[in-house]
């Protein structure tokens, strides 16, 4: 019989059923990267098949530049709560970094312990009054604390329209002789009118 070269194998792309003699000329196309999802052992031409699995947003921070097949496995990183004051919504995973902007000083008067960024909110009562006994220069918003000694006596030669504690200072000028004729009994400063 006549021999007729070919490719014998009737899995082959390039089978020829006339050939009764393989000459090894048979194509079986197929993934041929064995690190490929598909790899075909049995393949010897690359048809340009092969997944390679994994992550193909650039944006995600798991991105595979090798991967041509998205897994769904994408991981886009940052924070997750809603209530936080950078939440994001596009965050599928949460990497710790949720802020909570507030007063984080524990003495403050505002001070929220939820909050792990102060956001420069927090509010120090005190007396802001520099002229006062009291003053407080941490304080930043005046409680109405503030003493501020001084003659509170409107009558008095030295009233101090700014003092809201009166510290005895308060003058009353005029004769302060008892033996004098116009002795004034309410004056504490001596403003040398005595007659005699």
């Amino acid at each position: 019989s006549c021999i007729v070269p070919g490719c014998t194998n009737p899995l082959a792309d390039n089978y020829d059923e006339a050939a009764n003699q393989n000459d090894g000329s048979c194509i079986l196309t197929g993934c041929t990267y064995s690190d490929a999802a598909n790899f075909d052992p049995t393949a010897n031409t690359d048809d340009g098949s092969c997944i390679y699995y994994g992550c193909t947003d650039p944006e995600a921070d798991n991105f595979d530049a090798t991967a041509n097949t998205d897994d769904g496995g994408c991981m886009y990183l940052g924070c997750m709560d809603p209530e936080a004051d950078n939440f994001d919504a596009g965050a599928n995973m949460n990497d710790g970094s949720c802020e909570y902007l507030g007063c984080t000083v524990p003495v403050a008067s505002n001070f929220d312990p939820e909050a792990n960024v102060d956001d420069g909110s927090c509010v120090f009562p005190g007396c802001t009054n520099p002229a006062a006994t009291n003053y407080d220069a941490t304080a930043n918003e005046d409680d109405g604390s503030c003493v501020v000694e001084g003659c509170t006596d409107a009558t008095a030669a030295n009233f101090d329209v700014g003092a809201n504690t009166d510290d005895g200072s308060c003058e009353y000028p005029g004769c302060t002789d008892a033996s004098a004729s116009n002795y004034d009994a309410s004056a504490n400063v001596d403003n040398g009118t005595c007659l005699f």
